[in-house]
C-alpha cells in the first residue's frame, strides 16, 4: 500500500473512533478521560483529525469544513441522542480551533519537509 492509501484508513479509522468517544454515554467514558480538560481533548481529538486528512491528500477547505461539519454533528447527536451527553457551542469552537491547528501542523511539516511523510 502506497502513503496516501495508508493515511486515508488512518483518517478514517480515527474519525470512527472519535464518533465512538464523542457519543459513548458519560457514564462508559474512562475516568481518565474525564479528567482532562474537555476544551484540550476536544482540540487534541480533532487537531489529529485534521492533520490525517491533510496528510492523506484530501484540500485544505474540505478538511476545515469536514472538522466543522462533524463537530456540529456530533454536538447535535449529543442533545438528541439519550446518553447523558450535552450540547456545547464551546466544544464546537475548541472541535474547529483543533481542526485548524491539525491543518496548520500539516502545512508546516509538509513546508519544512517537502519529501518526507509522517
Amino acid at each position: 500500500m502506497n502513503y496516501l492509501t495508508i493515511t486515508r484508513w488512518l483518517a478514517i479509522g480515527w474519525t470512527i473512533i472519535m464518533l465512538i468517544g464523542c457519543l459513548t454515554p458519560h457514564d462508559q467514558v474512562p475516568g481518565v478521560l474525564i479528567t482532562w480538560s474537555d476544551k484540550l481533548l476536544h482540540i487534541a481529538i480533532f487537531a489529529l483529525f485534521g492533520l490525517l486528512w491533510m496528510e492523506a491528500g484530501i484540500r485544505l477547505n474540505i478538511v476545515i469544513m469536514a472538522g466543522l461539519i462533524l463537530g456540529g454533528l456530533i454536538e447535535a447527536l449529543q442533545y438528541l441522542l439519550p446518553i447523558n451527553r450535552s450540547a456545547d457551542w464551546a466544544d464546537l469552537a475548541a472541535d474547529f480551533a483543533g481542526t485548524i491547528v491539525g491543518v496548520v501542523l500539516a502545512l508546516i511539516w509538509s513546508r519544512l519537509y517537502p519529501n518526507h511523510r509522517f
